[in-house]
């Protein structure tokens, strides 16, 4: 089995291979680095993928002791040394997260872009530490059946995979789980450093997240000088990366491909992904980018839009309603020059109210090919299937 031996520490890793750009995933508290299963399928062709077990997690033999979240940056930055990598991309859940932030500060040379999701760089509110202290005691008391009835709900939310990770803590000691929780209780804040780190960073976080409120994520969108906006998954909890994939893995290939830039589009199927990235990173700019001159948009209310005051004006208005889309090709018609691309989209934004609301539908959009060889947007027309609250 690969292991990697740092700071007294016997980490165990797995690692795709290839010669494509490297991106390590760091796992929340209580998983391992099969939580990012999804994620690798999709990604480990085009990336070197690696994802690993910290401390107290998963396969990794450690010393049993208490450590911080500075200490696993440093394991992780000593895992690149042991890969032979010099940059990677840090993709990290929860505490994945607090430790991708620490090896950023630690060591800015090191990391070529942040994907955080449901993350934050603040310690923990009182009314969280006492409850975290219950939960370690009731491991330590009573093992995973005595937290999991409710503790996976708050992490998870779904049955299936709530009993995938049952079986993963019972495979664990008691005092271990226990004392994987204590280390979670003692992370320090960091928000007063957030504007030292400068690499592009991507913000996943799921709306309905317990544990990590939202605004907790839009802290590090506003706060992050390189980030590129935040990505809010509809209905999702604490682990959208295991409960909503396909949402989440919607969001990753083109960052982490070129973090702030959008690459030309030379094939009119990547248009629909390629809107959904520059939406959800509410840069209005990328978004206009994909619309030839003279474009034309017909909203879900019927109404055309023409001009590109006017098509600026809409796009900045979906952008100040906080959105996240999603976007799902279904059919591709390419002819000379124009293209007829059909697409299931679901759109969740703030409505008039203040409340998130949720609309979807199947959009039959028009293509065509520029003189050089890239392909925009002519017609956009969404149509649509109604709105509900999210």
């Amino acid at each position: 089995m690969p292991y990697a031996s740092v700071n007294g520490q016997q980490l165990y890793f797995e690692d795709t291979g290839g010669d494509g750009p490297v991106v390590v995933f760091s796992h929340g508290n209580l998983m391992n680095r099969r939580m990012w299963e999804p994620q690798v399928r999709v990604l480990g062709g085009e990336f070197r993928c690696v994802v690993w077990d910290a401390r107290l997690h998963g396969r990794t033999k450690d010393d049993g002791g208490l450590y911080t979240y500075w200490d696993s940056a440093d394991d992780l930055l000593s895992l690149l040394d042991h890969l032979g990598v010099e940059q990677a991309a840090l993709v990290g859940h929860s505490q994945g997260g607090f430790l991708s932030l620490r090896a950023a500060l630690r060591a800015p040379e090191r990391v070529r872009s942040l994907v955080l999701i449901d993350t934050a760089a603040v310690a923990w509110p009182g009314e969280a530490l006492a409850q975290m202290g219950g939960v370690s005691e009731a491991f330590r008391a009573g093992g995973p059946d005595a937290v999991a009835p409710v503790l996976l709900d708050l992490l998870l939310g779904s049955p299936d995979v709530n009993e995938e990770w049952l079986r993963e803590w019972r495979a664990q000691p008691r005092e271990r789980l226990a004392d994987a929780v204590a280390v979670l209780m003692g992370v320090d804040d960091i928000s007063a450093r957030l504007g030292e780190i400068r690499q592009p960073a991507l913000i996943v976080h799921g709306e309905a997240d317990g544990p990590v409120p939202l605004p907790l994520g839009r802290m590090l969108r506003d706060r992050l000088p390189g980030a590129v906006g935040l990505t809010a998954i509809p209905a999702a909890g604490h682990t959208p990366s295991l409960t909503h994939p396909v949402e989440v893995n919607a969001c990753l290939p083109a960052f982490l491909r070129h973090g702030v830039a959008s690459p030309p589009i030379d094939d009119p199927a990547l248009l629909p992904a390629a809107f959904q990235d520059a939406l959800n990173a509410q840069d209005a700019e990328r978004v206009l980018a994909l619309y030839a001159e003279g474009a034309v948009m017909r909203t879900v209310a019927g109404e055309v839009i023409r001009g590109s005051a006017a098509l600026r004006a809409e796009v900045e208005g979906m952008i100040a309603a906080d959105p996240c889309i999603a976007n799902t090709v279904r059919h591709v018609v390419v002819g000379e020059g124009t293209a007829l691309v059909v697409v299931d989209w679901r759109l969740s934004l703030v409505g008039a109210g203040g409340e998130r609301v949720v609309a979807s539908g199947t959009a039959v959009n028009v293509a065509a090919r520029a003189h050089d060889g890239t392909w925009r947007f002519t017609i956009l027309s969404p149509g649509g299937c109604g709105v509900s609250p999210s």
